[in-house]
């Protein structure tokens, strides 16, 4: 899949070469024209195309002197995300910054002096050929100058969206921590062991996180010249005044340093874009944005989303808080928090429950307290588990008593309007206590500093998300009844055979025809245990289980899959309107398609376009499922 995913950037000979790294696995130069019938000049042609969009580990060898070469598939993915990477970085920080972060995209990485040297030339000048009103011109956003692309660039590396290059870079760091783990490890023939093993552990990963934080010399320069970035609201460039006024204060750069984006932090600014349209689609348009402007300060020091599978727990930060006072700095004053919340006497409003902090994450329990829903029994997991539109409307301002018979609680009357009584500090805060009382746990109350302090336990949020995506797929594909006995499974584990019908309330033959139909599928599967040796079917037991990591590599496989198959029918479709598409791209043609084409090649053209899109849009889905799966 790599292989194909790199069509569209890469030269034919590029593609031969990747795709023999992906079936024979690490290579030399030798092996390489082996595999694909090409000569050496050619192989190092193509393995510097591809070196230079970080598509390949290589090392030499200090002893043999021999260069080895492999593919790195997680960068190889990453191209099928630039669109996404580039709306992100528009959006979260500005124009200049995702005109940047575009050119280093294409680039793979560069040399800050030849940066400089490519936009100085293309800033307008005074003779004539450019203007204002032009592409480039000063209403465009886009970097002008010398001194605003070191800006831009200090700016983005201080948020760690763009590292710095190093020879250890393009090394695999499995090799590298399996070269530490052996050079610490070692001992002389005869000679005992002079450390033990959490001695040798340590150094192991003192060296080893070394190595990874390499990238980021850079970024701990700034920080210690000018403190920590935070996130300020957006301004028409992209960055806050007193960011900018910062950044214009860095020390000059070095114009020998080599860059290249981190997509690393990209993956974590793009999750918490996730995560915010999530509470939007659940809790309503004003609370994601508040939600967004929490995740952006708990995610100014994260790194990475997943820990690194060498350093463990230890590679992620120590989970971070913030204020209620940092949210209202940071947030966008043209948000109007009043809206969303809905309004409740006061003497039905449970102040205790509301302010109750919760100082470690509330476990696998993702039951809301307040649902006004009663509840229907252990396995009625038919029912529809989203409850945004109703929890959207009010927050735990708006809590209703229960009556002390247990009956439904009393049905309140909201209104938008906002008292006088209330401020925009009351309303916004009002906006994280609905976050922290829904189902889906999106914050965690944490403390009483600055008016509380606030915290997402992202590994929850994301195995909620993941469970959603998980039902979808079930139910698509086996119907409300294949969702219900799978959430039964889920909850209860091993269940037999005998129990799942009275559990789901389904006949008999039912069950066993959908579960029948789920093991095949590979969703479910039965465990056998029998009561004594003779192992006859009225003496075993069977026990039904949802086995939900085989089955999420199940769908990761389809989702793969999925996306070869839209590539490859983009590319013939390509193919077969070659004639046209080679037509628009001509200098004297582009924008004025309409005018030179026919009717009917230009309706063809347009047909084209719309197939198009509809496939990349389904690319992006499909890669947005697979963010969610594995890597967010």
């Amino acid at each position: 899949m790599c292989w194909r995913l790199t069509l569209s950037i890469v030269l034919t000979l590029s593609q031969r070469i990747l795709a023999a790294l992906f079936t024979k696995g690490r290579s030399t130069i030798a092996q390489l024209g082996l595999y694909t019938q090409l000569g050496p000049r050619q192989i190092r042609n193509g393995l510097g195309v591809l070196i230079q969009q970080n598509l390949l580990y290589h090392h030499t060898n200090p002893d043999t002197k021999r260069t080895t070469y492999d593919a790195n598939p997680d960068a190889c993915y990453n191209l099928v995300r630039f669109g996404k990477i580039l709306e992100m970085i528009e959006s979260q920080y500005g124009t200049a910054e995702r005109d940047l972060v575009q050119t280093l995209l294409l680039l793979g990485y560069a040399r800050i002096a030849e940066l400089t040297h490519a936009y100085v030339s293309r800033a307008p000048t005074s003779n004539g050929h450019a203007n204002g009103n032009g592409v480039n011109g000063a209403g465009s956003g886009l970097i002008q100058s010398e001194s605003e692309l070191h800006s831009v660039l200090s700016h983005l590396i201080r948020c760690d969206i763009i590292e710095t290059v190093r020879p250890q870079s393009f090394r695999d760091p499995n090799d590298v921590y399996r070269e530490i783990e052996a050079e610490v490890t070692k001992t002389a023939p005869g000679e005992k062991a002079s450390k033990t093993k959490i001695d040798q552990q340590r150094q192991i990963m003192e060296q080893y996180r070394s190595f990874i934080e390499q990238p980021k010399a850079l970024k701990r320069q700034f920080d210690q010249f000018g403190g920590p970035v935070t996130k300020r609201r957006k301004l028409g460039n992209g960055f806050g005044e007193e960011d900018r006024a910062m950044d214009d204060d860095m020390p000059p750069l070095n114009p020998n340093v080599v860059v290249r984006v981190n997509y690393e932090k990209c993956l974590v600014e793009l999750r918490s874009h996730r995560l915010a349209a999530f509470a939007k689609d659940t809790l309503g348009e004003v609370t994601g944005e508040v939600y967004r402007t929490l995740l952006g300060l708990l995610t100014s020091e994260v790194s990475r989303c997943r820990p690194d599978p060498f350093l463990g727990e230890d590679s992620i930060q120590q989970q971070a808080a913030a204020t209620t006072m940092d949210v209202y700095e940071h947030l966008d004053e043209s948000i109007n928090v009043a809206a969303g919340i809905g309004k409740a006497p006061k003497d039905k409003i449970d102040y205790q429950s509301a302010e109750k902090i919760r100082t470690a994450p509330a476990g696998n329990d993702m039951i809301t307290e307040d649902s006004d829903e009663e509840p229907s029994g252990p396995f009625d997991s038919d029912d529809d588990s989203d409850e945004g539109g109703k929890v959207g409307n009010f927050s735990r301002r708006s809590r209703s008593v229960s009556k002390p018979n247990g009956g439904r609680p009393m049905k309140v009357t909201f209104e938008d309007t906002a008292t006088p009584s209330d401020n925009r500090l009351d309303q916004m805060r009002q906006h994280l206590l609905l976050l922290a009382e829904s189902k889906h746990r999106f914050v965690r109350h944490c403390g009483t500093q600055g008016r509380g302090q606030w915290t997402v336990d992202f590994d929850q949020v994301m195995e909620r998300l993941r469970e959603l995506e998980l039902d979808g797929f079930i139910e698509q594909s086996f119907g409300r009844h294949g969702l219900r006995l799978t959430r039964i499974l889920r909850e209860k584990g091993k269940l037999d055979e005998k129990m799942l019908p009275s559990a789901a309330l389904m006949k008999k033959t039912d069950v066993q025809a959908k579960m029948l139909a789920m093991q095949m599928a590979g969703l479910v599967d039965i465990q056998e245990v029998p009561k004594d040796n003779t192992r006859l079917a009225n003496r075993t037991l069977f026990f039904w289980f949802f086995d939900r990591e085989r089955y999420q590599a199940h769908i990761l496989d389809d989702l793969y899959k999925a996306m070869v198959r839209a590539l490859q029918v983009l590319q013939v479709e390509r193919h077969r309107e070659r004639n046209i598409l080679s037509f628009v791209e001509r200098k004297d043609v582009m924008g004025k398609e309409e005018e030179v084409m026919t009717a009917e090649h230009y309706n063809k053209y347009n047909r084209h376009l719309e197939e198009q899109n509809k496939l990349i849009g389904q690319v992006m889905r499909l890669d947005e499922m697979v963010s969610i799966f594995r890597d967010y």
